[in-house]
């Protein structure tokens, strides 16, 4: 899979959790940023406009799902992969309409997430 030219958000509150993932993806030649609130997500998703993002639900002042309705309002083509240590169905009610991809259970392996990854980059 390459990687190279895909710009990539990692949104989690857990800074570790985020540059470990990041520090992954550069491995893969991904550019890779992170952001650790929603604010900062929103500034880099506007400043960088990446082509996907990984969202955590469980973030501090408003929820991953608040924030991706706020991104969705003017940007409709970001890829979205949810990433949460608590179990969803994206076909669940509340993330209708969000054009969510895939939803990663935490912790993963990089071999789940490099196969999401691939499927929706092919």
């Amino acid at each position: 899979m390459n990687l190279n030219n895909i710009r990539l958000l990692v949104v989690d509150d857990e800074k570790d959790v985020c540059e470990y993932i990041a520090t992954h993806l550069k491995r893969r030649g991904c550019d890779a940023f992170v952001a650790n609130t929603p604010e900062e997500a929103l500034t880099l998703i506007k400043a960088k406009n990446p082509h996907i993002m990984l969202l955590d639900i469980n973030l501090p002042g408003m929820s991953g799902i608040e924030l991706l309705k706020l991104v969705r309002q003017f940007n409709t083509v970001i890829k979205v992969i949810i990433i949460s240590g608590y179990p969803m169905d994206i076909n669940d009610s509340q993330f209708k309409g969000l054009d969510i991809l895939e939803f990663i259970h935490k912790p993963f392996p990089f071999a789940v997430l490099d196969s999401v990854l691939e499927k929706i980059l092919t």
